[in-house]
């Protein structure tokens, strides 16, 4: 078993320790690097060799509560009425019940977000294992060689209008799952061979909940548009958001 004891940048020399249950129940059997550090968490490269071919992961490992950049996670999963009040009530007192019931939702739902997706058709990546603080899915590339973001792929894309289209497809389809990525930026939309996938669904919502969700989905398609006017593609955010939002409430998406 290709498993290292080290210690990585930014507090999180438990990753490894979280992913041993992987290993363990034999989801993975190999190590290889880290790929990625976010606010909320770090992704690791891990594999499974058998039969001579060796498969490649993407794990993610949560962070500390301590250690994450995002601290209004009570806030925005109260605003979606998703606690009973019991529960509400320890989230807002801060008790350890409470500590508890706030960690495991937040983890939870973006496991169930992404297995909703992707079983609709999404670009997201596929869940292979959802564990304690952590979940392994679908890797996005070949070894060595990793996806990019969309921010750091301008001059691999050949046909920016084509992922455009993708990308607002992509939008509109989470809204037709109820859900509101709410975080869109070049930076979580991957691109490898031109393929898309969207990650980090942590702050993703259900627009019947959340009062917020047409400023999250309008920033999200701002977001997008912005990046893509460096093609020329002339878009109008707060169009396609009214003509988006209309469909919606009508159920015509």
């Amino acid at each position: 078993m290709n498993y290292y004891e080290e210690s990585y940048p930014g507090g999180v020399s438990a990753c490894l320790e979280t992913l041993r249950q992987y290993f363990d129940d034999g989801t993975i059997d190999g190590y290889e690097r880290i790929l990625s550090e976010g606010k909320e968490a770090v992704v690791h490269v891990v594999s499974k060799s058998g039969s001579g071919v060796k498969r490649y992961y993407a794990a993610k490992v949560y962070k500390k509560s301590e250690e994450r950049a995002f601290k209004n996670r009570a806030d925005y999963l109260v605003t979606q009425n998703l606690f009973k009040r019991r529960e509400l009530l320890a989230v807002q007192k801060k008790s350890r019940f409470g500590k508890t019931v706030e960690e495991t939702l937040w983890q939870n739902r973006e496991t169930v977000y992404l297995k909703d997706l992707f079983a609709a058709g999404a670009d997201v990546p596929a869940i292979v294992k959802a564990g304690r603080n952590s979940f392994i899915m679908e890797y996005l590339g070949e070894g060595e060689e990793r996806a990019l973001r969309l921010v750091e792929a301008k001059n691999e894309i050949r046909d920016p209008r084509g992922i455009f289209a993708r990308v607002m497809r992509n939008v509109e389809l989470f809204l037709r799952c109820n859900i509101v990525h709410g975080d869109l930026s070049p930076y979580n939309v991957l691109y490898y061979r031109g393929r898309v996938v969207v990650i980090d669904f942590p702050q993703a919502s259900d627009p019947r909940r959340n009062p917020n969700a047409q400023l999250l989905l309008l920033r999200d398609i701002r977001n997008v548009c912005a990046f893509f006017a460096k093609w020329n593609i002339s878009a109008d955010p707060e169009a396609l958001f009214n003509d988006l939002w209309n469909k919606y409430q009508l159920n015509e998406i």
